[in-house]
């Protein structure tokens, strides 16, 4: 009997060696919505009639134009429901169009290049404390100084009941977990967290990062004078909202960020989650050595570090090609066969040169011809040698 899509996705939810228990929360509550769709338009294919073209067609359909990352999620679920198929159930069928999908590459778009920077980060924690949110900026400053995700700095909602993310704080039927507390930052204003998304330790002098420094005296958490130092020892969440005294929702802080942003003419094509790659980029721009970033923004590889540079491409070719001209030695390298810098080639100093040549080799033949002269008053003292001979040989005189 022919196995249907349908199946396949049920059996990946559903069996106990399937990865899908391995997913967190949130990421399985939005997954699950993407294999309800899946399995509302191509749920009754049957696999043996899944080709090529056929994965083409359905990609096609999500993309609809530009939707990028609807068909980029599609792409990459319907790719885990065939390797399962492939690995735990060993069906041909999963083998087979795993093995075709191997082979086929689908278009996608191009990387992102927006950025927060610094001059729009300091814009939208101005506004922030305008209109009375100073939790909104605080929560901007850690993004983009300490370039952490938007997770790490407010932290999420799960239920009670579940083991994933530890005890931590109890709101209702809900625990808020992941985000930053108070309890992690010592007298000393060092950072210590732990981040969601890979479990890596983040360590941040939190005096090197003026913006928190700046958002934090104005909170009264740290002296306006002096040594920097805590002079208020908090607990708790550190990111909380001013009307109800909890951490944010995650879609509450995007909306009321969004507002706040467009207050500050920030364009909207710029989003929160762009505070990190400006964080990042403005390490590139500055200098700071491409692991060195690699760690602050706790990566395993330096090429997704490297996703997140969207600085000024142009400046930086030029950058680049001002320092190599710099290394180059000045003679010999642009095409001449002069040892003379170009500058100097410029203003004519071959031509001084040939000049100079040609009144050496002129003052060599007048020495000779004197030389020869003063040879032939000494062997005829008497005649006059200051008369010329014309080409016959006769004396100039003699032709009046």
């Amino acid at each position: 009997m022919a196995v249907k899509l349908r199946k396949l996705i049920r059996r990946y939810q559903t069996d106990q060696l399937s990865g899908w228990h391995k997913l967190r929360y949130a990421t399985r509550q939005n997954q699950r919505n993407l294999l309800r769709q899946i399995e509302r338009r191509y749920g009754r294919v049957k696999l043996s009639r899944i080709k090529g073209r056929t994965l083409l067609k359905w990609h096609a359909q999500w993309l609809d134009g530009t939707k990028y990352s609807a068909a980029r999620a599609f792409i990459k679920k319907i790719r885990v429901l065939f390797g399962f198929g492939l690995t735990i159930l060993d069906d041909e069928e999963c083998k087979r169009i795993r093995h075709v999908m191997s082979a086929m590459r689908f278009p996608g778009a191009s990387r992102r290049k927006q950025r927060v920077t610094a001059e729009q980060a300091a814009s939208i924690r101005s506004v922030a404390w305008r209109i009375g949110r100073g939790s909104v900026a605080l929560a901007q400053a850690f993004q983009f100084e300490v370039m952490l995700r938007q997770k790490d700095t407010i932290g999420e909602y799960l239920p009670r009941k579940l083991a994933e993310g530890g005890p931590g704080l109890e709101v209702g039927d809900d625990k808020w977990v992941r985000g930053l507390l108070w309890s992690e930052i010592d007298d000393e204003l060092i950072l210590r967290h732990q981040t969601s998304k890979t479990n890596k330790p983040v360590v941040v002098d939190l005096k090197l990062a003026p913006m928190v420094i700046a958002d934090l005296r104005r909170l009264g958490v740290v002296s306006k004078r002096g040594k920097f130092g805590l002079v208020q020892r908090l607990s708790g969440p550190v990111i909380v909202s001013e009307t109800t005294g909890l951490p944010y929702l995650a879609f509450e802080f995007r909306r009321l960020w969004r507002a706040i942003a467009r207050d500050a003419g920030v364009p909207d094509s710029v989003f929160n989650m762009d505070s990190r790659a400006g964080g990042i980029t403005e390490a590139f721009d500055a200098g700071a050595a491409p692991d060195f970033i690699r760690s602050a923004a706790t990566h395993s590889e330096l090429a997704t570090t490297q996703g997140y540079n969207r600085g000024d491409e142009l400046a930086r070719s030029r950058n680049v090609a001002a320092a190599r001209i710099a290394t180059r030695p000045a003679t010999g390298l642009i095409g001449t066969t002069s040892r003379r810098p170009p500058k100097e080639r410029a203003r004519g100093g071959h031509r001084k040169n040939e000049i100079g040549r040609d009144r050496r080799k002129s003052r060599e033949r007048y020495s000779a011809h004197d030389a020869g002269a003063r040879q032939a008053r000494a062997r005829h003292p008497n005649r006059d040698h200051n008369q010329r001979r014309n080409p016959a040989g006769k004396d100039r005189r003699s032709l009046g």
